[in-house]
């Protein structure tokens, strides 16, 4: 008898601490947001779909395929064609740069790996498609310019490397 009526105490303290956390939450201020109307603030380092941004200092892209993302990519979400020449040798240059969406997993591994800081996840992050077939996506005919903070944290990161090769260059 003693042992019911000591589970009976127990579950009605814990339907009150339950409660409790509920009417706690019921009186805070809401954090949702209306989404189509109102958008969300994306963090810096918000990992969207891969783009291959044009240097504005060079009015191109900063690719040279050298093949370092294709290698680190775990599930072989990018592959490369190289530029060549009028002489038939390859060129330091992408000349395609497919992309495959639907198999990314959005590691960072390419980015991170790239020597060039040629390649940025971008702010996207309304991937959703009806076809298959768009999710490969060319990224050399993109043209694509980043704006904003990502743009702003890009271009202070190969122009850091630039400055730090030129520092070592002249103290060599």
């Amino acid at each position: 008898m003693f042992k019911y009526a000591a589970d009976i105490i127990k579950g009605v303290l814990s339907l009150c601490e339950g409660l409790g956390v509920t009417l706690k939450h019921f009186f805070r201020k809401p954090f949702t947001l209306r989404y189509p109307d109102v958008r969300p603030e994306i963090p810096l380092r918000f990992r969207g779909r891969l783009v291959l941004p044009v240097d504005p200092d060079k009015g191109a892209h900063r690719c040279t395929a050298c093949m370092m993302c294709v290698k680190a990519c775990p599930n072989r979400s990018i592959e490369i064609e190289k530029e060549t020449g009028e002489d038939g040798k390859p060129k330091p240059r992408a000349a395609k740069y497919y992309y495959n969406l639907g198999t990314c997993i959005f590691c960072n591994m390419c980015v991170e790996s790239c020597p060039f800081a040629a390649i940025v996840m971008s702010d996207e992050y309304e991937l959703a498609v009806y076809d298959r077939e768009t999710l490969m996506q060319e990224l050399t005919a993109e043209n694509l310019r980043l704006d904003g903070a990502k743009g702003a944290w890009w271009k202070s990161k190969f122009r850091e490397e630039t400055a730090a090769g030129k520092g070592e260059a002249s103290n060599g």
